[in-house]
């Protein structure tokens, strides 16, 4: 056909060899498989979602002064050591300064700071002069004070932050996983003074007791309320109080529980809002949330060691001292008991990490999770161990008497 002197050719249209084009903009193809593009949106959200819930959970540790020293504690942990065991003769270390995280070895012996990674190579080696050194772990950092006495500092993997002297002596010490920290001391005509310090050395607030003579603090993640432990006499009945301070708050605040009979010695805020106190007669659970509280009573035994994570809460009990049995209790973070094995001899060490635990006993050391619930395995741990501190759920550091050695599970 012609129009306008021009002439168009029929063309006949063949389906077979000219298939319908399918648009290219709604869909990627994998082999014979074609997956629309609405797909990948999806999977991209979901990605960023993950992300952020990750970033929201180490929100604590995403500072940039945090960041950096992350960065450079995984530089100074890099390295191969010669290996456990590791010689520590010519000092002594309280089992109490034996303390394990991020599957390196912490201790505070009587004349240095050491640091140890999973191959036994010193990653931080410094010395002081406390004559009864504490130390404390969180986050990237270390305090390192002297009891009875007026001297701090703060420690780094890379390198020292703040060294202070006190006006009063101290009694107790806290560090918060953002980097605050904070020291209960003496007080003329008072009880005793917290301070408070922000994490680049700051003081933050103080706080006077005047009804508590306060024997232990703990701090929250964010270092905004600390947890407090006093104890007092009346009517000559020994008195307990546990106070949960607001560090913002300039007023009077009033203790949050009493208790009657149990001398409160020690405290630890676990995760973001478990707070745990340890005493002679009675451990007590605190949800700093909800503000509920559960107290586990010894009933008459004595506690022979104890520890606490963001999972559990663990206990050593003994009838009495010499018994030739002792019992091993696990908590969960609701206060749920879910373990208590009855083990022969003295508990004198325990340690929790992620669903585990472990209790020294004797000369064996016991490894028991939580989920699923039992005996895992016991490993010998040599006749002069004193302490045990968990490197991950199958594996843990021992203290002994001149040396530290590293055990596992078979």
């Amino acid at each position: 056909m012609a129009e306008n002197g021009k002439r168009f050719d029929t063309v006949e249209f063949d389906a077979a060899k000219h298939p319908p084009r399918r648009s290219k903009r709604n869909l990627h193809v994998f082999g014979e498989h074609a997956v629309p593009r609405w797909v990948y949106r999806i999977a991209l959200i979901l990605l960023l979602c993950v992300l952020g819930t990750l970033g929201w959970m180490n929100r604590d540790n995403l500072a940039p002064n945090y960041v950096l020293e992350w960065i450079q504690s995984r530089v100074v942990g890099m390295g191969v050591g010669d290996g456990y065991p590791y010689s520590i003769a010519g000092t002594s270390v309280s089992p109490k300064n034996f303390l394990s995280a991020d599957k390196n070895i912490f201790l505070a012996s009587d004349t240095s700071l050491t640091v140890l990674n999973s191959t036994a190579k010193e990653i931080v080696s410094r010395q002081h002069s406390f004559n009864h050194p504490v130390l404390k772990l969180a986050g990237n950092r270390m305090l390192l004070y002297n009891l009875g006495g007026r001297e701090c500092r703060l420690d780094t993997l890379t390198r020292p932050l703040h060294q202070i002297t006190l006006e009063q002596n101290l009694v107790a010490g806290a560090l918060a996983r953002q980097g605050g920290y904070a020291l209960l001391t003496e007080a003329d005509g008072y009880c005793g003074e917290l301070i408070a310090y922000m994490p680049d050395g700051r003081e933050q607030s103080h706080y006077w007791f005047s009804d508590y003579y306060p024997t232990a603090v703990a701090l929250s993640p964010d270092g905004g309320t600390a947890a407090v432990t006093g104890v007092n006499a009346a009517n000559g009945i020994m008195q307990s109080a546990i106070y949960l301070l607001d560090l913002n708050s300039e007023k009077p605040q009033q203790p949050f529980a009493v208790f009657e009979g149990n001398m409160l010695f020690d405290v630890s805020w676990n995760g973001d809002t478990v707070v745990t106190a340890f005493g002679d007669q009675a451990a007590v659970m605190i949800d700093a949330d909800t503000r509920k509280k559960i107290e586990y009573n010894y009933e008459g035994m004595q506690l022979t060691a104890y520890c606490s994570s963001a999972e559990m809460m663990v206990l050593g009990l003994s009838p009495y001292a010499g018994a030739d049995d002792s019992v091993l209790v696990v908590l969960n973070r609701m206060g749920e008991k879910i373990l208590s094995p009855t083990l022969q001899g003295t508990i004198r060490s325990v340690s929790a990490f992620g669903s585990a635990a472990a209790a020294l006993c004797d000369s064996n050391v016991y490894f028991y999770t939580s989920s699923p619930t039992g005996l895992v395995g016991t490993v010998n741990a040599g006749g002069d161990a004193k302490a045990i501190a968990l490197r991950d759920e199958t594996s843990a550091y021992i203290l002994g008497v001149s040396e530290i050695r590293m055990i596992s599970i078979p």
